[in-house]
């Protein structure tokens, strides 16, 4: 006997989706100007709201990829918009997400396919010698502090997983976590360091005749002081991934 509530058979379960939303294109990215590109994504158990957020940044968090994974027609770079969607209640993140895609689709008649491919990437794996920071032993939100006259930045309470999302922004790259860590952490990395000991050289080959000067290596910079300060190891490598490819969607949302 089937209890209440149960899908009968052959009958597929509705899509999980918010009680209430709203979708509207942003005021602030129809602007333009100072902060028309700012976007900002506030996540609560039973609640999600963004700001000024392009269409693919709102795919993205849909989709639990990064940013480099969602792939489409220019205008889901440019065009933004506003999304403010309630749950009937508390319920985890992932099922947010699951909301989410159901969201887009309904508003923007959005369609999308998976698909595989080798890129070139980066792996971060644990160096010989075991990571060099501890779990965090405090409560809260992660806190970001980065310091440009010391060229440093001290992190607490965060995951792996934040680190790879900065990384992705510095080296336009896919970046594959391999540490296996999945704790909270608490990281300090100063950088100053490297920047004089990789810091600008003379090369030949100036208009004038003298020598020219190469800035230092960003990229060298940070690779050596993951190694060095927090025993992280980058490497290059081509790797398999998954990308989310819009097949299609519309730059207007429907009414709400």
């Amino acid at each position: 006997m089937a209890t209440e509530g149960a899908v009968a058979f052959g009958q597929t379960a509705p899509a999980p989706a918010f009680d209430v939303a709203s979708v509207r294109v942003s005021a602030i990215g129809r602007a333009g100007g100072e902060g028309s590109r700012r976007e900002n994504i506030q996540v609560t158990p039973d609640a999600v709201n963004m700001r000024n957020v392009s269409f693919k940044s709102a795919t993205r968090w849909a989709f639990h990829v990064m940013d480099y994974q969602v792939n489409g027609p220019d205008w889901i770079n440019s065009e933004r918009y506003d999304i403010n969607a309630k749950a009937a209640g508390a319920v985890p993140e992932e099922q947010l997400r699951l909301m989410m895609q159901t969201l887009l689709a309904d508003r923007f008649k959005l369609v999308t396919h998976r698909v595989t491919k080798e890129l070139p990437s980066y792996v971060l794996t644990v160096a010989k010698g075991g990571p060099k920071f501890a779990e965090s032993t405090s409560e809260g939100e992660p806190d970001i502090k980065p310091d440009q006259n010391r060229l440093s930045i001290s992190v607490k309470r965060a995951g792996v997983a934040q680190l790879v999302d900065g990384l992705v922004n510095v080296f336009r790259a896919p970046i594959v976590d391999e540490t296996g860590l999945k704790g909270k952490y608490d990281i300090t990395i100063n950088v100053a360091k490297y920047v004089a000991d990789l810091g600008p050289r003379r090369e030949g080959g100036a208009a004038s005749g003298g020598a020219a000067e190469v800035p230092p290596d960003p990229l060298a910079i940070i690779t050596r002081g993951l190694q060095e300060e927090l025993g992280l190891k980058l490497d290059a490598k081509k790797m398999p991934i998954d990308l989310v490819v819009i097949d299609k969607a519309d730059k207007v949302p429907a009414e709400n």
